[in-house]
């Protein structure tokens, strides 16, 4: 347990993933759990799958490293930390 004053980071910016051709075609459709260690300037330095679909794992992973937080302050200072991330992917249907 962290004691403390903590500033709770935001999200600054989210890339969405680029939907792989290869998943289009095989349509495959899901939800990809990241986990992912952001620096001190609110910067994901890295990310590794929890679960995993195998053709979507790299989008998502290239899509959440563009991501940019504010900075997590405890006592003022900025820390870094670790969330867990999950990005969907659904296939847009035509009526």
């Amino acid at each position: 347990m962290v004691g403390g004053e903590v500033s709770q980071p935001a999200l600054l910016k989210r890339v969405d993933p680029v939907y792989p051709e290869m998943a289009v075609q095989a349509q495959v459709e899901g939800v990809v759990i990241l986990e992912a260690v952001v620096d001190r300037e609110g910067r994901v330095e890295d990310v590794q799958v929890l679960r995993s679909l195998p053709l979507l794992d790299n989008a998502a992973k290239e899509a959440v490293r563009q991501w940019r937080y504010s900075p997590l302050l405890l006592n003022g200072k900025a820390e870094r930390f670790i969330l867990t991330v999950t990005v969907s992917f659904r296939l847009k249907r035509d009526k």
